[in-house]
């Protein structure tokens, strides 16, 4: 059975639709990330999970209990938010512990819930210090695990790791997906950080203006985005619209002048749309590949370069792994290649 189950969701604000009939099934451990740029439903999703927000329409079950109905504070399920709401004036052990004091746990079942807490996340020493001694990073380690100390049945997180540093804030990912692997608490997240709902979800819900886009793994997501939205939402890619022709030698894409050969499963004639991801793409002498071109622009990020390169398409985004060598010089004329599951078939958005 369906651990958590949303049947047609919806939450209106007078004449605006925050969330429009949302229908979701999440299995008993699972770590799924609601996903999407402001304004798209998430966090109000996320509200009326918590039962902050009233729905408008529809169901929240969890194990087969409708919460609808049910205050926040009786739905016993662990929250972290965006600001974690620590209390300043308790210690981080006082912290933790809060929620097993409203609940009335005897002294010696939470001091030993505590103590098991404090080790999850690695906070022991740090147990009598208050939050304004602690890092930003140890703060939400805290709030992590004042949320499950209770044992919830469910973890929802708003935005957990958005005040952290980019560098902060991949050790925590990989952090916060180890805890919930070896907690196994079912966790609903949400974040509008694509790289991050990839790095640690099992599945990842793709919001936009209030409806669902996609539910899938972040690979299939990342790889096969189907809709235009989810190609340019997650990750980065390159929108290559043309024609396709059914010629005697087989199907051939024709854009602003430019042709070149698609595979013979692509033999449907009309306007299309393709996803091309600037990794997917590999750089060959000038007159060779798909397409030729001329950088525009480059640019060096470390462990990548990015080049811009005008083509007959428009221009191309590459991305170029750093191999120790310099990349092609802007101006350098180069050719474009590319494998043919590179290309992937998007629908335009509604």
């Amino acid at each position: 059975m369906t651990y958590l189950r949303l049947e047609n969701l919806c939450k209106r604000f007078g004449d605006t639709t925050a969330v429009d009939s949302i229908d979701l099934s999440i299995e008993q451990g699972e770590f799924v990330s609601l996903l999407g740029p402001s304004g798209c439903g998430k966090t109000t999703t996320l509200q009326m999970i918590a039962g902050f927000v009233e729905p408008s329409h529809g169901r929240i079950l969890l194990e087969g209990r409708d919460l609808t109905p049910i205050p926040p504070e009786k739905r016993g399920l662990g929250i972290v938010f965006q600001s974690y709401a620590l209390f300043p004036h308790m210690t981080v052990t006082q912290n933790i512990a809060f929620g097993l004091d409203m609940r009335r746990v005897d002294s010696g079942e939470r001091e030993r819930r505590v103590r098991e807490a404090l080790e999850l996340v690695h906070l022991g020493p740090h147990a009598k210090r208050y939050p304004r001694e602690l890092s930003g990073g140890q703060r939400q380690r805290v709030a992590l695990a004042r949320a499950l100390v209770i044992a919830p049945p469910l973890l929802l997180l708003d935005e957990p790791l958005s005040n952290l540093d980019a560098k902060l804030r991949e050790e925590m990912q990989d952090e916060l997906r180890a805890i919930q692997r070896k907690v196994g608490t079912t966790t609903l997240m949400v974040t509008h950080d694509q790289a991050e709902a990839l790095a640690i979800s099992d599945r990842v819900v793709l919001l936009n203006r209030g409806g669902v886009v996609r539910i899938d793994t972040p690979h299939a997501v990342y790889e096969d985005p189907q809709q235009a939205f989810a190609a340019h939402f997650i990750g980065q890619t390159n929108l290559v619209e043309g024609q396709i022709e059914l010629r005697a030698g087989g199907p051939v894409l024709s854009a602003n002048g430019t042709c070149f050969a698609l595979p013979a499963a692509m033999a449907t004639a009309g306007a299309a749309i393709f996803s091309l991801r600037p990794e997917r793409i590999r750089l060959t002498a000038a007159g060779t590949g798909h397409v030729c071109g001329r950088v525009g622009q480059r640019t060096f990020h470390g462990d990548h370069w990015v080049l811009n390169v005008d083509t007959g398409l428009g221009p191309l985004r590459v991305l170029l792994a750093n191999d120790g060598r310099e990349a092609v010089a802007e101006g350098d004329a180069v050719g474009l290649d590319w494998a043919d599951d590179a290309l992937r078939p998007v629908r335009e958005d509604a």
